[in-house]
């Protein structure tokens, strides 16, 4: 079933770029995050209480688009990502905080389509590589990468608008939002109750890299095809960039 619609996808994508002009942009992109992970033993704990925390993202991004519609987006993107909860552990009330801070290089690929009035759908997996990870508990503060992953997939879904362009260059704004497929915890973890190690519960559940927030990218044609393309998006936020 995965051959078929990797194939079906494949042969899609063949028939667009045979009937549209292909041209490519590059530049860089950055984001601004709500971000941390979900726990459902955690979360459902009267015990625990979770902080929001902001993570910032950069990176350098390619776009290869098939005539005014269809594009693929490649990214290569750094981000520090944290979760902060608090911990009351004892009848005095006072709590403790317990942030886990974890740094990502990830690779996402992306299908976007854009609309005649300059906004875009995208949507597409993702791959986090954790690089470090550092956790503290108190005033007591580890690194305990063995602990967690080396890597987790997810799913990406956005929305998104051109806020500028002229006939090289190209603004966007976009909203995302991106959800892990898989464990940040490692299967050493899993067996000492990581993130929360210094309690128990009945039984494991995964812990779900989350994140939602702003997006910007600035974007430069590539080359004479592309110029051409970018030429059609001379547009001001909102309105319609096709001549």
């Amino acid at each position: 079933m995965r051959t078929t619609t990797l194939l079906f996808a494949f042969f899609l994508l063949l028939k667009i770029s045979a009937d549209a002009q292909v041209w490519i942009e590059a530049g860089g992109k950055a984001g601004l995050h709500a971000n941390g992970f979900i726990n459902s033993n955690i979360l459902n704990d009267n015990q625990h209480d979770y902080n929001l925390n902001m993570a910032l993202t950069l990176g350098p991004t390619i776009g290869i688009n098939f005539g005014d519609y269809h594009g693929l987006q490649f990214e290569l993107l750094f981000a520090k990502n944290q979760q902060e909860m608090n911990f009351r552990g004892d009848t005095t009330g006072e709590s403790t905080r317990n942030a886990v801070t974890w740094r990502t290089t990830e690779v996402n690929l992306l299908y976007r389509f854009y609309s005649e009035k300059g906004a875009y759908l995208e949507l597409g997996p993702k791959i986090g590589l954790v690089q470090d990870v550092k956790q503290a508990f108190g005033t007591e503060r580890s690194t305990p990468k063995e602990q967690y992953s080396k890597s987790y997939y997810g799913a990406i879904f956005g929305v998104g608008a051109f806020l500028a362009a002229n006939e090289t260059l190209t603004l966007k704004l976009g909203l995302r939002g991106e959800y892990a497929l898989s464990d940040l915890v490692s299967e050493k973890g899993k067996t000492n109750n990581y993130p929360a190690y210094y309690t128990s519960y009945a039984s494991y559940k995964p812990t779900v890299p989350v994140r939602v927030g702003v997006v910007l990218e600035l974007t430069f044609g590539v080359g004479g095809v592309a110029k051409a393309g970018c030429g059609h998006r001379n547009i001001v936020f909102g309105t319609r960039y096709r001549r």
